[in-house]
This record gives C-alpha cells, structure tokens and sequence, in this order.
C-alpha cells in the first residue's frame, strides 16, 4: 500500500509488480556500473589496461601520420598510398565504434542524461573534433578511393586531419590548461618583455629601412622587408636573406641582435621557470590529497577510542543522543 502525497489516495502495487521492480532495478544498476566503467575506461583512463588501450591509440594516429609523411616522397609514393588507405580506413572505424561508446557511457553522469544532456556531451570540443575528423575522413576516403590511390586532393585533406586527430589525444586538455595556467599566472611579466620586443622591433626595422634603402635597394626596398629581418634577427633565427651592408646598418643590427637575445630570450625563462614552479605545486597537491584520508582516519580511530574511555569528560561524544536511562 503506498500513500498518493497529491491526492491522499492509495495504490496498491501487487507483490508480482513489487518483485519485478527489485529486478529491473538490479539491471539498471549493473547497466550504470557499466557505462561509469567505460566511462572511465575512455575519458579516464587509470589503469595499465586504459593507458595500454590509448597507447595502441596513439600509435595507430602516429602510424597514419607517418604513412602520409611516406606519401610525399617518390620512393614510397605509390605503395605508401595503398597502406594509407587501408590503415585510414581502420582507423575511421575504429574512432567511429569508440564514439559511439563515449556518447552512450556519458550517461553515467546526471549533466550528460537524456536527449539534452547528449547533445551537451557533443558541444564538447573534443567531441566537435571527434565527429568532424570522422565525417571529414569518411569523405576524404569515398572520394580518393574512386581509383587505385588517393587522389591528390583528398590526400592533402587527410593529411590535415590526419594533424588535427593528434589533438585529440589529451582528451582531458591536461596540456592546454597547464599552459594557460602558467601564462595566466605570469601573464604580467609576458606582457611586459612582448610589449618591449614589439617596440624595438618597430623601431630597429624602421632605422634599418632609412640606413639601407638607397644602398641597398634590393634587400630594403620597403618598410615590409625592413621588418621581416627585424623578426628574423631579434628572433635570433638569421637566415641570411637581407643584411646590411653599410655601416650604419651594420651597427643597427649588432645593436638589434643583441636586443634580440636580452628580450627574445625572456619569456622562455619565464615560462620555463613557471611550468617547473606549476608541475611542483601539482605534486604537491598530489601529496596532500593522499595524506588526507589516512590523517583523517587517524583522527577518526583516536576520537572514538577517547570517546570510549569511561573518564573521558568531554561532551563532544555520541553520548549525547543517546536516550537517557530514565526516559
């Protein structure tokens, strides 16, 4: 007999009913430990046999990867085609099965439930980056296998996929939010040494395009190519395309070398040196939250046993809920 809150009614549910609903939901249970497993399999992976499964993953992207760099040259052209192929089409069906298992393992949490909460797990951006490496590749691959190899179209498309499904590897975005955590907590000095190099960009390529533009006309024959030596040479890169030839240019651009080295050369140490103050913070807190539990269950085994002494006068006890003899 179970009580209508609404209406004050009773309903009486039969006992064959009530037997039926202790099965369905001891199968519901076992289809929610399964999807938190796969869920966890895919998007978490702990484990030896989750981190053995992205590996094989990975090794299948880099193998595509490395066929389409095999491709290029004329050597390996045609029979790395053939392999491409083949090994695209695997690999299309095997991201295809593995999505099909994330979205219907995104059940297990109560955001992603329901025709609603699917389409929230596909705004994803991993996600957007799943379908449209799928589609785009399951285009690519009809319409380059309509001859004995890829046409050359289709091939340069794949091959942009081929780059674009490497990002998908760090699915968590472990990566992306440690390096916009470091730049966010260094931002300040960033903008700094970015906001002195672009002035002395501007100001070295200017100077270098008055010294040179009458003497040597071919390399500086505008501001435009003024400023490409400028990042090339402050960039300390130097590929030897425009260089001065007067002395006055000359001197401005020993002058903007070594600026190159003082301002080019900072943020690197300053992302450097915050990625390694970031990685220890993050062991850190990795120790902590492993010290946590067991400090607690110390603390929890010294209450109870002082709890349960006879001359403990403490009233932070269980004592005081429990009904009193007389009562």
């Amino acid at each position: 007999m179970v009580e209508d809150a609404l209406g004050g009614a009773v309903v009486t549910v039969p006992p064959s009913s009530c037997s039926g609903n202790g099965g369905s939901a001891g199968l519901d249970a076992r289809y929610r430990k399964w999807q938190t497993r796969l869920y966890n399999f895919l998007e978490r992976p702990r484990g030896s046999k989750a981190i053995a499964y992205h590996v094989v993953v990975f090794v299948m992207v880099f193998a595509c990867l490395a066929l389409s760099v095999f491709s290029t040259i004329e050597e390996f052209q045609e029979s790395a085609d053939v392999a491409l192929l083949y090994m695209e089409g695997l690999v299309v069906f095997w991201f295809t099965v593995e999505f099909i298992f994330r979205l219907w393992s995104s059940g297990c949490r109560s955001r992603y439930q329901g025709f609603l909460g699917r389409l929230k797990f596909l705004r994803r951006p991993f996600c957007v980056i799943d379908v449209v490496t799928i589609v785009a590749s399951v285009v690519v691959i009809s319409l380059g296998s309509g001859g004995q190899v890829f046409a050359t179209s289709a091939l340069r498309g794949l091959r942009f996929f081929q780059i674009l499904r490497m990002v998908r590897m760090d699915r968590r975005g472990g990566t992306w939010k440690l390096l916009g955590s470091v730049v966010y907590a260094h931002r300040q000095e960033l903008f700094t040494t970015v906001y002195i190099g672009f002035l002395a960009l501007i100001f070295s390529s200017f100077l270098m395009y008055l010294a040179e533009k009458e003497a040597n006309p071919e390399k500086f024959s505008n501001f435009a190519d003024a400023l490409w030596w400028g990042v090339i040479t402050l960039s300390t890169v130097g590929y030897g395309d425009a260089f001065p030839i007067t002395w006055q240019g000359k001197l401005i651009a020993s002058g903007c070398a070594l600026m190159g080295i003082c301002f080019f050369a900072l943020p690197s140490g300053i992302l450097g040196s915050g990625f390694a103050l970031k990685v220890q913070q993050q062991q850190r807190q990795k120790h902590m939250i492993r010290r946590r539990q067991p400090a607690a269950s110390l603390i929890q085994c010294l209450w109870r046993c002082c709890a349960a002494d006879g001359l403990f006068r403490s009233v932070a006890t269980w004592k005081v809920h429990m009904p009193s003899p007389n009562s």
